[in-house]
């Protein structure tokens, strides 16, 4: 029988809906032991006595803030493999200035959902030992919830309007959506220049949202309209929770979702052609199910946080003989 690993977590804990909170969960739920390291709370001192003192098997690592104390100092005496987990973009912006001196960058293993042949290159030059590993969805969260009166809109956008400086056309999308449809479309995310009172949703209530709305529209940076193999997590989010989503095509998104099987595509910028569909499925009430269901069961198979992180062990079992035997014997 495989043992199970003890893993030292940095990241934030807070937020019962941050990335971290779910990575852990299903850690744990996978029969691993988890020890979490608050990352704006404890400086990097105190997370060395921590896991000199608990002897964990791997240090994870999520980015929020940046690690208090000499980061890059902690990761060459914490003695144990090292990895980072992010869901961000940062090839091509102008975040992208900070992975030279950056801790999160310079794990054993980093792995970021840009699977870009551009951003490959750029983690290659600078030395970055980079993976691509796509989104996913907590798996304890993936399903379909009650249909609440409140939530039933014709079309909706869940994300935020005021966004990265290098993609105008999150504002573009939205101001165009308030304009074709107007009342029948509902933003739901942090208050923005869009003039709009908007709530945030979060857990179970975004289950019952996306159950309840007819069309999510959905969106994710895409530098030039050409980078390829990345994409938000808002696509497993959607899905998994039960919505109905038509997406901005991104080469090698259908890699993974066929369109018209589990989820419709129009080009960026073809707004002719989203409303096309949206009208489409408004009027389409059964076949929109019929996609919606198959959407959430092929994320719900094989999209979740679960597999990505048997994706991402395994890499790391590969390379390293301790975890291997701890995972018994698996890479």
């Amino acid at each position: 029988m495989s043992k199970k690993l003890t893993v030292a977590y940095i990241g934030n804990f807070r937020p019962a809906h941050s990335t971290e909170c779910h990575i852990m969960k299903t850690l744990i739920a996978m029969g691993h032991q988890v020890i979490p390291l608050q990352e704006d709370e404890l400086r990097t001192e105190r997370m060395l006595a921590i896991i000199q003192s608990n002897k964990p098997d791997l240090l994870l690592y999520t980015r929020t803030w940046g690690l208090m104390g000499d980061g890059m100092r902690f990761l060459k005496q914490v003695g144990i493999p090292t990895a980072s987990y992010h869901l961000d973009l940062y090839v091509g912006l102008q975040r992208e200035a900070g992975l030279d001196n950056d801790p999160f960058w310079r794990t054993d293993f980093v792995f970021t959902p840009d699977g870009d042949v551009n951003s490959a290159k750029f983690f290659k030059e600078r030395n970055i030992n980079h993976y691509y590993i796509k989104p996913g969805v907590f798996d304890q969260e993936c399903y379909i919830a009650e249909i609440r009166p409140e939530f039933q809109h014709d079309v909706i956008f869940v994300g935020s309007y005021e966004y990265h400086s290098e993609w105008p056309y999150r504002k573009q999308l939205i101001d165009w959506l308030y304009a074709t449809y107007g009342n029948r479309f509902k933003r739901y995310g942090n208050p923005g220049r869009d003039n709009k009172i908007c709530l945030g949703v979060r857990n179970h209530e975004l289950n019952s949202l996306y159950a309840s709305a007819k069309i999510v529209i959905g969106d994710s940076l895409c530098k030039n309209f050409d980078h390829t193999h990345y994409w938000s997590d808002r696509v497993y989010e959607t899905l998994g929770r039960g919505g109905f989503l038509i997406h901005p095509f991104i080469e090698g998104l259908q890699e993974e979702f066929k369109p018209g099987k589990e989820l419709f595509y129009y080009d960026f910028g073809n707004f002719e052609k989203l409303r096309e569909l949206i009208d489409l499925f408004l009027a389409n009430d059964e076949e929109r199910e019929i996609v919606k269901l198959r959407g959430h069961q092929f994320v719900k198979e094989n999209c979740t946080y679960r597999q990505r992180l048997e994706q991402a062990l395994n890499i790391i079992a590969q390379q390293n003989i301790n975890i291997k035997n701890k995972l018994g014997g698996k890479g």
